[in-house]
């Protein structure tokens, strides 16, 4: 049987989010409105109970926000995995504080606990634990951490809508939590993102700031009961949803748990299939917790076939994949500043890890290819 390409990721869309864009089109209200509120509402109604949300241009943008609200400034400390994507680390930055990397587990390649609370100074303020791949960090232990030190906790959960640690969903645990619905994750509106917390105040100061620090009711000021009239209270950004996104997240909500339901089918095939081969490893999945699957990263024996040689091979028999992370202390701009003997771990992992196709239109059979390819080439 001949195989097309079968790509790393692919989004999920169909008949409906076209319909519910072509609506926003016709209607003539095209950036931030009603679909945008309702989009909220209703993110936050997944999350939880007394769950408070403010739709965004992106992740970064909500976890840049989320730390000016929480008051990181010049001369402050925040921790943050080396396994992670430049903008958990970039954000910090930009608010002319410093990010303090941190190693990872080997298990789950989520932030090592550990090393993180004795990587806590007088000048630490925050804490940004990234959920890689879609799998719970340790949040009883960072909360209780950071309840010690009176830190911040901002979640990196761009890869974990749905899922859940020991019951709970993602998003219930820090001061803000922030969720991307970029191209290639669970739930996609192409570029968004989406800050949800407890604290009605805090996401009311996201959103101020999301929009120049102008009052919420500027959105409005062209509808028929909008006023001319508005004030810009602070020094606000422009990092506001609109609603033509929004009408692709409200269709895409509805069929995320479904979406994420058939991610860990193709997961579970994975690990039945690579439990008995010795020359891969398998990533952590512990039944307590609920894992949404946004990758499945697999470490593969380097004796059998160097990583670059496994990507190139799988790549000429028709199979995407790639490398998450590559840790952020071997970036050029991020190696100046950090000794990457710090991070044993990540750099042991990073010559060995390989993210394999995982969405939820993959066949079967395309699993299977998937499957047999991999166990050939590490036989």
């Amino acid at each position: 049987m001949k195989f097309n390409f079968i790509p790393l990721s692919r989004p999920f869309i169909t008949d409906d989010e076209i319909i519910a864009v072509k609506e926003v089109l016709e209607s003539g209200f095209l950036t931030t409105g009603r679909k945008v509120e309702e989009f909220e509402s209703q993110f936050a109604r997944f999350i939880g109970d007394d769950i408070y949300a403010v739709a965004l241009s992106s992740c970064t943008a909500g976890l840049f926000l989320s730390l000016l609200v929480c008051g990181v400034k010049e001369g402050d400390e925040v921790i943050v995995p080396t396994w992670t994507f430049v903008a958990t680390s970039h954000v910090v930055l930009w608010c002319g504080a410093r990010p303090v990397l941190c190693d990872v587990e080997e298990e789950t390649l989520n932030i090592d606990v550990g090393q993180m609370e004795r990587l806590v100074t007088s000048r630490t303020k925050a804490i940004i634990p990234v959920h890689f791949a879609g799998y719970p960090c340790k949040m009883d232990e960072i909360v209780n951490i950071a309840n010690r030190y009176r830190l911040m906790v901002i979640e990196d959960a761009a890869h974990a809508i749905g899922t859940e640690y020991k019951g709970t969903k993602i998003g219930n645990f820090g001061h803000t939590t922030c969720f991307s619905f970029y191209a290639t994750k669970n739930l996609t509106t192409a570029e968004g993102g989406m800050v949800v917390s407890k604290d009605r105040d805090v996401i009311e100061k996201i959103r101020k700031l999301s929009y120049f620090g102008i009052n919420k009711e500027a959105f409005f000021r062209y509808t028929q009961k909008g006023s001319w009239f508005y004030e810009v209270e602070d020094l606000g950004y422009k990092f506001n949803m609109d609603n033509i996104h929004a009408a692709i997240g409200l269709v895409q909500l509805k069929k995320v748990e479904k979406m994420n339901a058939r991610r860990r089918e193709i997961a579970n095939m994975y690990r039945e299939a690579f439990s008995s081969n010795p020359n891969i490893k398998l990533f952590e999945d512990l039944p307590m917790h609920r894992h949404s699957y946004h990758l499945f990263p697999i470490r593969i024996n380097r004796k059998v076939i160097r990583r670059d040689e496994f990507i190139l091979k799988l790549k000429e028999r028709n199979i995407g994949c790639s490398v998450h992370f590559i840790p952020l202390h071997l970036h050029p701009f991020y190696s100046r500043k950090f000794n990457k003997d710090m991070f044993p771990v990540a750099n042991k992992v990073y010559q060995e890890v390989v993210s394999l196709p995982i969405y939820p239109q993959m066949r079967d059979e395309d699993v299977y290819y998937v499957i047999e390819n991999v166990n050939k080439l590490l036989s």
